[in-house]
Protein backbone atom coordinates (compact mmCIF):
# COMPACT_ATOMS: atom_id res chain seq x y z
CA UNK A 1 0.00 0.00 0.00
CA UNK A 2 1.20 3.51 -0.77
CA UNK A 3 1.26 5.73 2.28
CA UNK A 4 0.83 9.39 1.48
CA UNK A 5 2.16 12.10 3.76
CA UNK A 6 0.91 15.55 2.98
CA UNK A 7 2.91 18.56 4.05
CA UNK A 8 -0.29 20.38 4.89
CA UNK A 9 -4.00 19.88 5.44
CA UNK A 10 -4.54 21.46 2.04
CA UNK A 11 -2.84 18.70 0.12
CA UNK A 12 -4.71 15.94 1.96
CA UNK A 13 -7.76 17.29 0.15
CA UNK A 14 -6.16 16.52 -3.19
CA UNK A 15 -5.96 12.80 -2.45
CA UNK A 16 -9.57 12.65 -1.26
CA UNK A 17 -10.66 14.64 -4.30
CA UNK A 18 -8.85 12.37 -6.71
CA UNK A 19 -10.38 9.29 -5.13
CA UNK A 20 -13.88 10.72 -5.21
CA UNK A 21 -13.56 11.67 -8.85
CA UNK A 22 -11.75 8.48 -9.88
CA UNK A 23 -14.05 5.99 -8.19
CA UNK A 24 -17.42 7.68 -8.33
CA UNK A 25 -20.11 8.40 -10.85
CA UNK A 26 -23.58 8.47 -9.36
CA UNK A 27 -23.19 9.90 -5.91
CA UNK A 28 -26.26 11.13 -4.19
CA UNK A 29 -28.55 10.54 -1.31
CA UNK A 30 -32.14 11.67 -1.13
CA UNK A 31 -33.86 13.19 1.83
CA UNK A 32 -36.30 10.49 2.81
CA UNK A 33 -39.35 10.23 5.01
CA UNK A 34 -37.36 7.94 7.26
CA UNK A 35 -34.84 10.67 8.06
CA UNK A 36 -34.43 10.99 11.79
CA UNK A 37 -33.70 14.08 13.83
CA UNK A 38 -30.71 14.84 15.95
CA UNK A 39 -30.89 17.38 18.76
CA UNK A 40 -27.72 19.35 19.28
CA UNK A 41 -27.21 20.35 22.90
CA UNK A 42 -24.74 23.03 21.93
CA UNK A 43 -26.93 24.72 19.35
CA UNK A 44 -30.40 23.66 20.47
CA UNK A 45 -31.28 23.37 16.80
CA UNK A 46 -33.03 20.35 15.34
CA UNK A 47 -31.23 19.05 12.29
CA UNK A 48 -32.04 16.19 9.97
CA UNK A 49 -29.71 13.37 9.09
CA UNK A 50 -30.33 10.64 6.53
CA UNK A 51 -31.08 7.17 7.83
CA UNK A 52 -29.06 5.63 5.00
CA UNK A 53 -27.39 6.75 1.80
CA UNK A 54 -29.69 5.95 -1.09
CA UNK A 55 -27.86 5.90 -4.39
CA UNK A 56 -27.57 4.26 -7.78
CA UNK A 57 -23.94 3.58 -6.94
CA UNK A 58 -22.45 2.13 -3.79
CA UNK A 59 -20.77 4.92 -1.85
CA UNK A 60 -18.57 3.67 0.93
CA UNK A 61 -15.90 5.72 2.60
CA UNK A 62 -13.82 2.54 2.83
CA UNK A 63 -13.04 3.13 -0.84
CA UNK A 64 -10.66 5.85 0.29
CA UNK A 65 -8.60 3.17 2.02
CA UNK A 66 -8.97 0.50 -0.63
CA UNK A 67 -8.01 2.53 -3.68
CA UNK A 68 -4.90 4.62 -2.89
CA UNK A 69 -3.53 3.82 -6.32
CA UNK A 70 -6.09 6.17 -7.84
CA UNK A 71 -4.66 9.23 -6.12
CA UNK A 72 -2.37 9.74 -9.09
CA UNK A 73 -0.12 12.45 -7.64
CA UNK A 74 3.58 12.94 -7.97
CA UNK A 75 6.09 15.60 -7.05
CA UNK A 76 6.81 18.38 -9.51
CA UNK A 77 8.71 21.62 -9.52
CA UNK A 78 7.42 25.10 -8.83
CA UNK A 79 4.33 26.28 -10.63
CA UNK A 80 3.16 29.85 -11.05
CA UNK A 81 -0.61 29.75 -10.78
CA UNK A 82 -2.72 32.03 -12.90
CA UNK A 83 -6.41 32.23 -13.53
CA UNK A 84 -8.07 34.52 -16.03
CA UNK A 85 -10.00 37.33 -14.38
CA UNK A 86 -13.13 36.16 -16.19
CA UNK A 87 -13.25 33.09 -13.94
CA UNK A 88 -13.71 35.12 -10.73
CA UNK A 89 -15.97 33.12 -8.55
CA UNK A 90 -19.52 33.71 -7.36
CA UNK A 91 -21.94 36.58 -7.77
CA UNK A 92 -20.70 37.98 -4.49
CA UNK A 93 -17.08 37.78 -5.62
CA UNK A 94 -17.26 38.76 -9.28
CA UNK A 95 -14.79 41.60 -8.83
CA UNK A 96 -12.23 39.39 -7.13
CA UNK A 97 -8.95 38.85 -8.95
CA UNK A 98 -7.08 35.63 -8.44
CA UNK A 99 -3.66 35.74 -6.82
CA UNK A 100 -0.52 34.17 -8.19
CA UNK A 101 0.35 31.05 -6.26
CA UNK A 102 3.05 28.42 -6.29
CA UNK A 103 2.76 24.66 -6.12
CA UNK A 104 4.49 24.44 -2.77
CA UNK A 105 1.16 23.36 -1.31
CA UNK A 106 0.84 20.66 -3.96
CA UNK A 107 4.06 18.84 -3.11
CA UNK A 108 3.59 15.28 -1.91
CA UNK A 109 6.00 13.31 0.24
CA UNK A 110 5.72 9.60 -0.57
CA UNK A 111 6.55 6.61 1.62
CA UNK A 112 5.73 3.40 -0.20
CA UNK A 113 6.08 -0.34 0.13
CA UNK A 114 5.61 -1.75 -3.34
CA UNK A 115 7.35 -4.63 -5.14
CA UNK A 116 9.01 -2.51 -7.79
CA UNK A 117 9.80 1.15 -8.40
CA UNK A 118 8.36 2.69 -11.53
CA UNK A 119 10.26 5.16 -13.63
CA UNK A 120 7.80 7.83 -12.61
CA UNK A 121 8.16 7.34 -8.86
CA UNK A 122 11.93 7.03 -9.18
CA UNK A 123 12.10 10.36 -10.97
CA UNK A 124 9.72 12.03 -8.54
CA UNK A 125 11.27 10.88 -5.26
CA UNK A 126 14.42 13.04 -5.26
CA UNK A 127 12.34 16.16 -5.78
CA UNK A 128 10.23 15.64 -2.67
CA UNK A 129 10.40 18.56 -0.28
CA UNK A 130 8.67 19.75 2.85
CA UNK A 131 6.62 22.90 3.29
CA UNK A 132 5.12 24.59 6.26
CA UNK A 133 1.78 23.19 7.38
CA UNK A 134 -1.35 25.22 6.79
CA UNK A 135 -4.35 24.51 8.98
CA UNK A 136 -8.01 25.28 8.50
CA UNK A 137 -10.80 25.10 11.09
CA UNK A 138 -12.51 21.72 11.28
CA UNK A 139 -15.82 21.67 13.10
CA UNK A 140 -18.35 19.12 14.20
CA UNK A 141 -21.90 19.38 12.93
CA UNK A 142 -23.02 20.86 16.21
CA UNK A 143 -20.24 23.43 16.17
CA UNK A 144 -20.94 24.23 12.55
CA UNK A 145 -24.63 24.73 13.21
CA UNK A 146 -23.89 27.13 16.04
CA UNK A 147 -21.23 28.86 13.96
CA UNK A 148 -23.59 29.37 11.05
CA UNK A 149 -26.12 31.07 13.28
CA UNK A 150 -23.44 33.33 14.69
CA UNK A 151 -21.89 34.21 11.35
CA UNK A 152 -25.09 34.71 9.44
CA UNK A 153 -24.15 34.81 5.77
CA UNK A 154 -20.46 34.20 6.36
CA UNK A 155 -19.72 30.50 6.57
CA UNK A 156 -16.59 28.86 5.24
CA UNK A 157 -15.65 25.67 7.09
CA UNK A 158 -13.48 22.68 6.23
CA UNK A 159 -15.44 19.57 7.12
CA UNK A 160 -14.43 15.94 7.18
CA UNK A 161 -12.17 14.73 4.37
CA UNK A 162 -11.11 18.34 3.77
CA UNK A 163 -14.28 19.35 1.95
CA UNK A 164 -14.83 23.09 2.11
CA UNK A 165 -18.43 24.11 2.78
CA UNK A 166 -19.14 27.70 1.86
CA UNK A 167 -22.30 29.82 2.12
CA UNK A 168 -22.74 31.63 -1.21
CA UNK A 169 -25.67 33.43 -2.79
CA UNK A 170 -28.17 32.11 -0.28
CA UNK A 171 -27.09 28.45 -0.36
CA UNK A 172 -24.37 26.16 0.95
CA UNK A 173 -21.86 24.72 -1.50
CA UNK A 174 -19.38 21.87 -0.97
CA UNK A 175 -15.99 22.16 -2.68
CA UNK A 176 -12.95 19.92 -3.03
CA UNK A 177 -9.50 21.15 -3.94
CA UNK A 178 -8.08 20.26 -7.36
CA UNK A 179 -4.39 19.57 -7.80
CA UNK A 180 -2.64 17.12 -10.13
CA UNK A 181 0.65 17.88 -11.89
CA UNK A 182 2.02 19.07 -15.22
CA UNK A 183 3.80 15.75 -15.61
CA UNK A 184 0.49 13.90 -15.45
CA UNK A 185 -1.05 16.44 -17.83
CA UNK A 186 1.70 15.40 -20.24
CA UNK A 187 0.77 11.75 -19.76
CA UNK A 188 -2.84 12.53 -20.67
CA UNK A 189 -1.89 14.58 -23.73
CA UNK A 190 0.65 12.03 -24.96
CA UNK A 191 -1.87 9.19 -24.70
CA UNK A 192 -4.51 11.17 -26.60
CA UNK A 193 -1.89 12.09 -29.22
CA UNK A 194 -1.03 8.40 -29.62
CA UNK A 195 -4.66 7.54 -30.34
CA UNK A 196 -4.75 10.28 -32.97
CA UNK A 197 -1.51 9.09 -34.59
CA UNK A 198 -2.66 5.48 -34.74
CA UNK A 199 -6.15 6.25 -35.99
CA UNK A 200 -5.52 8.22 -39.19
CA UNK A 201 -8.65 9.76 -40.63
CA UNK A 202 -10.42 9.83 -37.25
CA UNK A 203 -11.28 13.21 -35.70
CA UNK A 204 -9.83 13.14 -32.17
CA UNK A 205 -10.84 15.60 -29.44
CA UNK A 206 -9.74 16.30 -25.87
CA UNK A 207 -12.00 17.97 -23.31
CA UNK A 208 -10.73 18.76 -19.80
CA UNK A 209 -13.57 20.11 -17.67
CA UNK A 210 -12.81 22.27 -14.61
CA UNK A 211 -14.39 21.20 -11.34
CA UNK A 212 -16.32 23.81 -9.29
CA UNK A 213 -13.50 24.81 -6.95
CA UNK A 214 -11.95 26.71 -9.86
CA UNK A 215 -14.85 29.15 -9.93
CA UNK A 216 -16.44 29.14 -6.47
CA UNK A 217 -13.61 28.96 -3.92
CA UNK A 218 -13.66 32.03 -1.63
CA UNK A 219 -10.70 34.34 -2.08
CA UNK A 220 -9.18 33.69 1.34
CA UNK A 221 -8.98 29.97 0.56
CA UNK A 222 -7.42 30.69 -2.82
CA UNK A 223 -4.82 32.80 -1.02
CA UNK A 224 -4.12 29.90 1.33
CA UNK A 225 -3.72 27.39 -1.49
CA UNK A 226 -6.85 25.32 -0.88
CA UNK A 227 -6.91 24.53 -4.60
CA UNK A 228 -4.46 24.89 -7.47
CA UNK A 229 -5.07 26.52 -10.84
CA UNK A 230 -7.07 24.35 -13.19
CA UNK A 231 -6.73 27.00 -15.89
CA UNK A 232 -2.98 26.40 -15.98
CA UNK A 233 -3.47 22.64 -16.30
CA UNK A 234 -6.01 23.04 -19.13
CA UNK A 235 -3.69 25.44 -20.94
CA UNK A 236 -0.75 23.08 -20.51
CA UNK A 237 -2.68 20.12 -21.93
CA UNK A 238 -3.84 22.22 -24.89
CA UNK A 239 -0.26 23.17 -25.70
CA UNK A 240 0.84 19.53 -25.63
CA UNK A 241 -1.80 18.18 -28.01
CA UNK A 242 -0.77 17.15 -31.51
CA UNK A 243 -3.21 16.11 -34.21
CA UNK A 244 -5.98 16.54 -31.64
CA UNK A 245 -8.70 19.20 -31.43
CA UNK A 246 -8.99 20.80 -28.00
CA UNK A 247 -12.52 21.51 -26.75
CA UNK A 248 -12.38 24.63 -24.59
CA UNK A 249 -14.92 23.72 -21.93
CA UNK A 250 -13.13 26.01 -19.48
CA UNK A 251 -13.98 29.28 -21.24
CA UNK A 252 -17.52 28.18 -21.94
CA UNK A 253 -18.21 27.31 -18.30
CA UNK A 254 -16.42 30.41 -17.03
CA UNK A 255 -18.92 32.49 -18.99
CA UNK A 256 -21.87 30.84 -17.21
CA UNK A 257 -20.76 30.69 -13.57
CA UNK A 258 -23.81 32.68 -12.45
CA UNK A 259 -26.01 29.83 -13.75
CA UNK A 260 -26.63 26.42 -12.20
CA UNK A 261 -23.80 24.64 -14.03
CA UNK A 262 -22.36 22.74 -11.03
CA UNK A 263 -24.02 20.84 -8.25
CA UNK A 264 -23.71 22.45 -4.83
CA UNK A 265 -23.83 19.22 -2.85
CA UNK A 266 -22.07 16.86 -5.27
CA UNK A 267 -18.71 16.82 -7.08
CA UNK A 268 -20.25 16.65 -10.56
CA UNK A 269 -21.35 19.37 -12.90
CA UNK A 270 -25.05 19.64 -13.70
CA UNK A 271 -26.64 18.70 -17.03
CA UNK A 272 -26.86 22.42 -17.79
CA UNK A 273 -23.10 22.75 -17.46
CA UNK A 274 -22.65 19.71 -19.67
CA UNK A 275 -25.00 21.25 -22.23
CA UNK A 276 -22.73 24.26 -22.70
CA UNK A 277 -19.65 22.06 -23.07
CA UNK A 278 -21.47 19.71 -25.47
CA UNK A 279 -22.49 22.71 -27.55
CA UNK A 280 -18.85 23.73 -27.87
CA UNK A 281 -17.91 20.19 -28.86
CA UNK A 282 -20.67 19.99 -31.48
CA UNK A 283 -19.52 23.30 -32.94
CA UNK A 284 -15.95 21.99 -33.27
CA UNK A 285 -17.12 18.66 -34.67
CA UNK A 286 -19.47 20.38 -37.11
CA UNK A 287 -22.59 18.41 -36.20
CA UNK A 288 -26.21 19.30 -35.52
CA UNK A 289 -26.93 20.61 -32.04
CA UNK A 290 -30.44 21.64 -30.87
CA UNK A 291 -30.97 24.69 -28.68
CA UNK A 292 -31.80 24.00 -25.03
CA UNK A 293 -35.51 24.82 -25.48
CA UNK A 294 -35.80 21.78 -27.76
CA UNK A 295 -35.02 19.47 -24.83
CA UNK A 296 -37.58 18.45 -22.21
CA UNK A 297 -36.48 19.53 -18.72
CA UNK A 298 -37.38 17.24 -15.84
CA UNK A 299 -36.67 18.30 -12.26
CA UNK A 300 -36.47 16.46 -8.97
CA UNK A 301 -36.05 17.97 -5.52
CA UNK A 302 -34.18 16.51 -2.56
CA UNK A 303 -30.81 16.00 -4.26
CA UNK A 304 -27.88 15.65 -1.83
CA UNK A 305 -24.64 14.23 -3.14
CA UNK A 306 -21.04 13.35 -2.39
CA UNK A 307 -20.00 16.64 -0.83
CA UNK A 308 -22.31 15.95 2.08
CA UNK A 309 -21.37 12.26 2.12
CA UNK A 310 -17.72 13.17 2.62
CA UNK A 311 -17.90 16.41 4.60
CA UNK A 312 -20.75 15.37 6.92
CA UNK A 313 -21.61 19.06 7.12
CA UNK A 314 -25.29 19.20 8.03
CA UNK A 315 -25.79 22.48 6.19
CA UNK A 316 -25.47 20.67 2.87
CA UNK A 317 -27.97 18.03 3.86
CA UNK A 318 -30.49 20.61 5.02
CA UNK A 319 -30.00 22.63 1.82
CA UNK A 320 -30.84 19.94 -0.74
CA UNK A 321 -30.88 20.82 -4.43
CA UNK A 322 -33.36 20.51 -7.24
CA UNK A 323 -31.75 18.40 -9.94
CA UNK A 324 -32.78 19.13 -13.54
CA UNK A 325 -32.07 16.77 -16.41
CA UNK A 326 -32.88 17.28 -20.08
CA UNK A 327 -34.51 14.63 -22.28
CA UNK A 328 -33.12 14.68 -25.82
CA UNK A 329 -35.57 15.85 -28.50
CA UNK A 330 -35.09 12.55 -30.35
CA UNK A 331 -35.14 10.39 -27.19
CA UNK A 332 -38.00 8.23 -28.49
CA UNK A 333 -36.28 7.70 -31.84
CA UNK A 334 -33.04 6.26 -30.51
CA UNK A 335 -32.21 2.78 -29.28
CA UNK A 336 -29.73 2.03 -26.53
CA UNK A 337 -27.88 -1.22 -25.92
CA UNK A 338 -25.80 -1.88 -22.83
CA UNK A 339 -22.88 -4.31 -22.85
CA UNK A 340 -20.44 -5.56 -20.26
CA UNK A 341 -16.89 -4.20 -20.19
CA UNK A 342 -15.79 -6.82 -22.73
CA UNK A 343 -18.48 -5.65 -25.18
CA UNK A 344 -20.55 -8.78 -24.69
CA UNK A 345 -23.93 -9.68 -23.26
CA UNK A 346 -25.80 -6.83 -24.87
CA UNK A 347 -29.31 -5.97 -23.71
CA UNK A 348 -31.74 -3.25 -24.72
CA UNK A 349 -32.35 -0.36 -22.38
CA UNK A 350 -33.08 3.34 -22.31
CA UNK A 351 -30.38 6.03 -22.41
CA UNK A 352 -32.47 7.73 -19.71
CA UNK A 353 -32.64 4.93 -17.17
CA UNK A 354 -35.22 7.02 -15.37
CA UNK A 355 -37.13 9.80 -17.06
CA UNK A 356 -38.34 11.45 -13.88
CA UNK A 357 -34.82 12.32 -12.63
CA UNK A 358 -35.32 10.14 -9.57
CA UNK A 359 -31.80 8.73 -9.95
CA UNK A 360 -30.38 12.27 -10.17
CA UNK A 361 -26.92 12.15 -11.84
CA UNK A 362 -27.50 8.44 -12.58
CA UNK A 363 -30.66 9.21 -14.53
CA UNK A 364 -28.76 8.95 -17.82
CA UNK A 365 -26.58 5.91 -18.64
CA UNK A 366 -26.99 4.83 -15.01
CA UNK A 367 -23.62 3.27 -14.29
CA UNK A 368 -20.02 3.39 -15.46
CA UNK A 369 -19.08 -0.30 -15.51
CA UNK A 370 -20.57 -0.95 -18.94
CA UNK A 371 -20.21 -0.05 -22.61
CA UNK A 372 -23.17 1.85 -24.01
CA UNK A 373 -24.17 1.95 -27.68
CA UNK A 374 -26.72 4.52 -28.80
CA UNK A 375 -28.21 4.18 -32.27
CA UNK A 376 -29.87 7.45 -33.25
CA UNK A 377 -32.16 8.55 -36.07
CA UNK A 378 -29.38 10.71 -37.54
CA UNK A 379 -28.17 9.66 -40.97
CA UNK A 380 -24.79 11.33 -41.38
CA UNK A 381 -22.41 8.34 -41.21
CA UNK A 382 -20.66 9.75 -38.13
CA UNK A 383 -19.80 7.36 -35.30
CA UNK A 384 -18.66 8.93 -32.04
CA UNK A 385 -16.72 6.97 -29.43
CA UNK A 386 -16.32 8.60 -26.01
CA UNK A 387 -13.69 7.53 -23.49
CA UNK A 388 -14.49 9.18 -20.19
CA UNK A 389 -14.95 8.92 -16.47
CA UNK A 390 -18.09 10.07 -14.71
CA UNK A 391 -18.03 13.71 -15.85
CA UNK A 392 -18.41 12.53 -19.43
CA UNK A 393 -21.77 10.88 -18.74
CA UNK A 394 -23.68 14.14 -18.66
CA UNK A 395 -22.53 15.07 -22.18
CA UNK A 396 -24.15 12.11 -23.93
CA UNK A 397 -27.86 13.12 -23.96
CA UNK A 398 -26.86 16.32 -25.77
CA UNK A 399 -25.03 14.53 -28.58
CA UNK A 400 -27.78 12.24 -29.89
CA UNK A 401 -28.75 14.72 -32.63
CA UNK A 402 -25.21 14.97 -33.97
CA UNK A 403 -24.06 11.40 -34.58
CA UNK A 404 -25.53 8.30 -36.14
CA UNK A 405 -23.93 6.01 -33.58
CA UNK A 406 -22.43 6.77 -30.15
CA UNK A 407 -20.31 4.38 -28.08
CA UNK A 408 -19.67 5.39 -24.47
CA UNK A 409 -16.79 3.68 -22.65
CA UNK A 410 -15.45 4.36 -19.19
CA UNK A 411 -11.66 4.22 -19.19
CA UNK A 412 -11.67 2.60 -15.73
CA UNK A 413 -13.93 -0.27 -16.76
CA UNK A 414 -12.83 -1.31 -20.23
CA UNK A 415 -11.33 -4.73 -20.93
CA UNK A 416 -10.41 -4.27 -24.59
CA UNK A 417 -7.76 -2.54 -26.62
CA UNK A 418 -9.08 0.96 -27.24
CA UNK A 419 -7.52 1.32 -30.68
CA UNK A 420 -8.94 -1.95 -31.94
CA UNK A 421 -12.34 -1.14 -30.47
CA UNK A 422 -12.46 2.16 -32.37
CA UNK A 423 -11.57 0.35 -35.60
CA UNK A 424 -14.12 -2.40 -34.99
CA UNK A 425 -17.07 -0.04 -34.46
CA UNK A 426 -16.08 2.28 -37.31
CA UNK A 427 -15.25 5.33 -35.20
CA UNK A 428 -15.12 8.57 -37.18
CA UNK A 429 -14.92 10.83 -34.12
CA UNK A 430 -13.17 10.07 -30.83
CA UNK A 431 -13.69 12.22 -27.73
CA UNK A 432 -11.67 12.00 -24.51
CA UNK A 433 -13.68 13.84 -21.88
CA UNK A 434 -13.36 14.25 -18.16
CA UNK A 435 -12.63 16.74 -15.43
CA UNK A 436 -9.27 18.42 -14.89
CA UNK A 437 -8.68 16.37 -11.75
CA UNK A 438 -8.60 13.27 -13.94
CA UNK A 439 -6.76 14.76 -16.92
CA UNK A 440 -4.11 16.18 -14.56
CA UNK A 441 -4.20 13.05 -12.41
CA UNK A 442 -4.57 9.37 -13.24
CA UNK A 443 -6.52 9.73 -16.50
CA UNK A 444 -3.50 9.46 -18.76
CA UNK A 445 -2.43 6.24 -17.05
CA UNK A 446 -5.83 4.71 -17.73
CA UNK A 447 -5.62 5.79 -21.38
CA UNK A 448 -2.21 4.19 -21.72
CA UNK A 449 -3.71 0.92 -20.48
CA UNK A 450 -6.30 1.15 -23.26
CA UNK A 451 -3.46 1.40 -25.75
CA UNK A 452 -1.68 -1.71 -24.52
CA UNK A 453 -4.46 -4.18 -23.67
Amino acid sequence: MVKLKRTSVITNAAVIAALVLSSASCSDISKSAEAHTLKSAESAVTVKLPETAVSGEEWHEIRIVEEPKDAGFETTGTEETQRPSSSAVTKTAKETTFPKQTTEEEILSVEEDIPETTAETAAAAPETTTTAATTFPVQTNAEAQSSAAAQGKTYNVIGQNNILVSYQDGHYRGLMGCFGTYSLCDTWAEAVNTFAAKLPGVNVYSMAVPIPSEFYTPQSFLDSGFTASQYNKVKHIREKLSGVKDIDAYSVLAAHTDEYIYSRTDHHWTPLGAYYAAQEFAKTAGVEFPELDKYTPVSRSGYVGSMYTYSKDIHLYNDAETFTMYISPNADKISTTYYNTSFRGGYAGDLFVTRNASAFYCSFIGSDDRITHIKTNVKNGRTLTVFKQSYGNALIPFLTSGFEDIYVCDMRYFDLNGLQFCKDVGTTDLLFADCVMIAAGNGGKYLNLLLTK
